[in-house]
């Protein structure tokens, strides 16, 4: 593939642009490249290590280490438990598998219908409150079986949480 017929160059290049083909930027880049799909295509990481002339390693190693960007598509709704060693004595993988079940899929997958995802990650930023989740971005802590029915009741039904 080349750099001039890269689908993605049309809101690629204004980015890099922006931060002016920085590589010290990535994070901010590749957080603003994900705006457009949701998420991050692994052609356009193609495209950012030739444009900001990076091994694609080192671009994927910084999209899979934060929690926030996303390198598969992911659903409407992300649950992501948080999977430290305190919400693990806490019993989150009990957690994550009730919701996983009442919502009809596997972790690291999305529903067919793409309504949610679910998926682990390493922190929450609530080890002192666990066990935790983030509800798109937004954390829930203290996790009983009853909150998570109760979470799993609102997205099935796509009531926003603050409800």
């Amino acid at each position: 593939m080349t750099i001039s017929t890269n689908k993605h160059s049309e809101y690629l290049d204004p980015i890099l642009v922006r931060r002016q083909y920085n590589a010290s930027d990535l994070l901010q880049i590749l957080r603003e490249a994900q705006e457009h799909y949701g998420y991050i295509h692994s052609d356009a990481i193609d495209y950012l290590s030739q444009k900001l002339q990076l091994p694609r390693a080192k671009i994927e190693g910084v999209a899979s280490f934060y929690s926030f960007l996303y390198l598969q598509p992911h659903g409407e709704y992300r649950v992501l438990f948080s999977d430290n060693i305190t919400d693990r004595m806490l019993g989150n993988q009990a957690l994550l598998e009730e919701m996983c079940h009442q919502l009809w899929l596997q972790p690291g997958k999305v529903s067919e219908d793409g309504l949610v995802s679910i998926a682990t990650t390493s922190c929450t930023g609530m080890c002192d409150q666990g066990p935790a989740m983030l509800v798109n971005g937004r954390a829930i802590t203290r996790l009983t079986h009853q909150r998570v029915q109760e979470i799993g009741h609102l997205i099935r039904n796509r009531t926003p949480l603050d409800e």
